[in-house]
């Protein structure tokens, strides 16, 4: 007789790490209908109609995911070797002075979460696999796997989201506080926390730019610190 598949469950850590804008803390984020229906836009777990907060296992996590955008691509490092630089641009590479000054360092608990879904997992593929085959169909995929699910497409991973935070028990009430993944910008463990989960604030500070945990995510992308 064949068992039937598991999600894998996990519990998030006591102390959670984000990087925000100042004000307001601990903004949810949230997708327009515009971006939701698109393969590359918004954030790998947005669930249209709900908003999620994005953290981080480390300090270190919470500056890889948000100082990516600052890496210059392929096409720019091309273009101004070619030319020489260009002295009247900033450096491509470069974290503003503006950006730490707009930004703080905060950590936060979750006082009573529900169990999150490791979306790595493979015991999770096989679940969804089973269980959410007909949205898989719909969009196009057939087999779930790590590929899959730290691949380019968020409509994808948006709508694993959706699905997760519509589950419910027989009294309608929700299962999951959300979705552990893990970054695919490194080996850095993250966490996509649902609308409704209870979240508190324990601390923040300014972004050090002397910070190791700031500069060492900046050495790794090649990015220098105003």
């Amino acid at each position: 007789m064949q068992a039937s598949p598991l999600l894998a469950l996990i519990d998030p850590p006591v102390r959670l790490w984000r990087v925000e804008r100042e004000n307001p803390p601990l903004q949810l984020t949230r997708v327009n209908a515009v971006d939701a229906a698109l393969d590359r836009s918004g954030n790998r777990f947005d669930i249209p109609g709900a908003g999620v907060l994005y953290a981080a296992t480390t300090a270190e996590g919470a500056y890889a995911e948000t100082l990516a955008g600052f890496r210059p691509p392929a096409s720019l490092i091309a273009k101004l070797n070619a030319v020489g630089g260009d002295p009247g641009l900033p450096a491509p590479g470069e974290i503003p002075r503006s950006w730490r000054l707009d930004r703080r360092l905060r950590t936060l608990t979750l006082p009573t979460p529900l169990p999150f879904v490791d979306i790595d997992a493979p015991a999770t593929h096989t679940y969804l696999t089973h269980h959410a085959a007909r949205l898989l169909i719909e969009l196009g995929v057939n087999s779930l796997d790590i590929a899959t699910v730290r691949g380019p497409s968020r409509l994808l991973t948006r709508s694993l989201a959706s699905w997760l935070y519509a589950q419910t028990d027989v009294h309608g009430r929700p299962l999951y506080s959300g979705i552990r993944y893990e970054s695919r910008l490194g080996p850095h463990e993250c966490w996509a926390i649902f609308d409704g989960t209870a979240v508190e604030l324990i601390d923040q500070m300014t972004i050090d730019p002397f910070s190791a945990e700031l500069r060492t995510i900046a050495s790794t992308y090649g990015l220098s610190i105003r």
